[in-house]
């Protein structure tokens, strides 16, 4: 399992305890948040010495949407715009819409490489709902499936010439969910025509070449009962099977409530749904995780 996982780390340098994990059992890569990062040469530092002990293949993942999700707090990562910006833009300006989400993503992505990032955690390819739960908000590019699917598309080719990997987000979408995942268990009220409607985005992208998508830890309760992130009905027979989709599929973060308390019993059952990453962002659960390797 540790090939397959990303895993968050404590603080802004290595623990005794990851340096031992890292040799061990080195992950496919690590995920940092802002809680590990002070400034550019401490990052640069940072993942230097994770490639050091575990593989100068070990990936570099990170959240720089814009807008609000922000973890890079300095130029040019700081004071970005909101997708949903973009957005309100296209219907005034499509090509200029299309070339700004294009420029800012490649300029990001240039600088991601700089400090050492592989991939970069974004798109959002959510449709946004106003009655949906505000963890989406203003992340989605629009409430209109193609705009969210051309913006996104920008996003991806524009960090892509820069050499870091997108992850389109939150497959089948979150746009609709009642509730933060982080916290609850989101659930999403509607068939599976709408549903799938609202996929089109995901679709759009695989077509592209799109590497990674990242699941949803939402339940749409008309389809099935489990998660997304836990589903093979989403993740084989949707994403693989009608979708076509060739790359990588990421689960969200583990540790979220979305998926219950039991860490590696959820990595486990993501692994029997289809995922091929396994996202465990919190150290308690990267320790619960690497724990349950060692007893087992």
């Amino acid at each position: 399992m540790h090939s397959q996982l990303i895993i968050g780390l404590e603080g802004p340098t290595l623990s005794s305890r990851e340096r031992r994990w890292l040799a061990a059992k080195p992950p496919l890569g690590v995920i940092l948040f802002s809680r590990n990062i002070e400034g550019e040469a401490q990052v640069e530092a940072l993942l230097a010495e994770v490639r050091a002990i575990a593989g100068a293949q070990v990936w570099a993942a990170i959240d720089e949407e814009g807008g609000r999700v922000n973890r890079l707090p300095w130029a040019p990562f700081a004071g970005r715009l909101h997708a949903a910006e973009y957005g309100r833009q296209y219907l005034d300006d499509a090509d200029g819409a299309v070339r700004a989400v294009f420029e800012d993503s490649l300029q990001i992505g240039l600088a991601l490489r700089r400090l050492g990032f592989t991939h970069n955690c974004a798109p959002v390819l959510d449709v946004f709902h106003a009655e949906g739960h505000g963890i989406i908000g203003e992340r989605a590019y629009s409430h209109c499936p193609d705009i969210v699917a051309i913006l996104g598309a920008a996003c991806m080719r524009g960090l892509q010439e820069a050499g870091v990997e997108a992850v389109g987000k939150h497959f089948p979408g979150h746009g609709r969910a009642d509730a933060d995942s982080h916290l609850a268990v989101p659930r999403v009220h509607a068939g599976l025509p709408e549903l799938l409607a609202e996929a089109e985005p995901f679709r759009d992208l695989a077509e592209q070449k799109l590497p990674h998508i990242m699941t949803a830890h939402v339940v749409y309760d008309q389809v099935d009962a489990r998660v997304a992130t836990l589903s093979r009905f989403w993740l084989q027979d949707m994403l693989r099977q009608r979708m076509g989709f060739m790359g990588r599929i990421w689960s969200d973060d583990l540790c979220m409530k979305g998926v219950g308390d039991d860490v590696p019993d959820a990595a486990r059952q993501a692994l029997a749904a289809g995922c091929d990453v396994l996202l465990v962002c919190q150290p308690d659960g990267v320790q619960a995780v690497y724990g349950s390797m060692e007893c087992g």
